[in-house]
């Protein structure tokens, strides 16, 4: 393609995207009017098809690091990077809506934010989100990683910081990389094993929630604890 021809593309997509959004994009032009932003005066379309070929899907792409992406021909350290801000920037904002917010209220915007913040760890990891006695939002963190499929919890030391922010209520979530999205018998032994422990100083386990690839499964819907 020459440079006008290059452009002359863009701005179309650019257009398209201004008038509709993404309606009627392939995955394949999503990558591609990203990466015009990031990678000037080159066909980009063969970049973004490459990334869906080495990655599999969108959330395969946003989930690659920085040398993963820059692997792929064409996409440098500058697109690699660019990319990987989608990802981080989608956390923020959804981080953004949290705090000192009734994590009740916005039980869709909790899942999508656990999603986000888990998908593509390779190892199991168990944290918490901490709220206070009306159920706001105080603080989110990742308490402990372990391998690919095994993590050791222990509870005192989530209690420590439970009693630390005064935090009256737990939302607990953890997830299986790689894995099923059902919880083991162990997940939901150590679920009731914190929610006793958390009884004794007055911290109510609200949920515990289960991530497996894109899936945000709730122990309290499924009646796993």
């Amino acid at each position: 393609m020459t440079d006008e021809s290059i452009k002359g593309h863009r701005d179309r997509l650019r257009q398209r995207f201004s008038a509709h959004g993404f309606k009627g994009f392939h995955d394949y032009e999503v990558l591609e009017l990203l990466l015009t932003y990031a990678i000037p005066r080159v066909d980009v379309k063969p970049i973004a098809k490459s990334l869906l070929n080495q990655f599999g899907t969108l959330a395969g792409v946003f989930d690659a690091n920085v040398v993963e992406l820059s692997q792929i021909k064409g996409m440098g350290e500058k697109g690699a990077v660019f990319l990987t801000l989608i990802r981080q920037v989608e956390i923020r904002y959804l981080a953004s809506d949290l705090p000192g917010k009734n994590v009740y209220d916005r039980p869709e915007k909790v899942k999508a934010y656990l999603r986000m913040q888990m998908q593509g760890r390779g190892m199991e990891s168990f944290g918490a989100i901490f709220t206070d006695q009306q159920h706001r939002h105080l603080a989110t963190q990742i308490l402990f990683e372990g391998t690919v499929d095994r993590t050791a919890v222990y509870p005192r030391n989530l209690m420590k910081r439970a009693l630390e922010l005064d935090a009256k209520g737990l939302i607990l979530f953890h997830n299986h990389p790689g894995g099923t999205a059902r919880a083991s018998q162990e997940d939901m032994d150590l679920t009731r094993r914190m929610a006793e422990a958390c009884a004794h100083l007055d911290i109510k386990i609200l949920d515990h929630f289960l991530i497996a690839g894109t899936e945000v499964i709730s122990f309290k819907e499924k009646g796993w604890y």
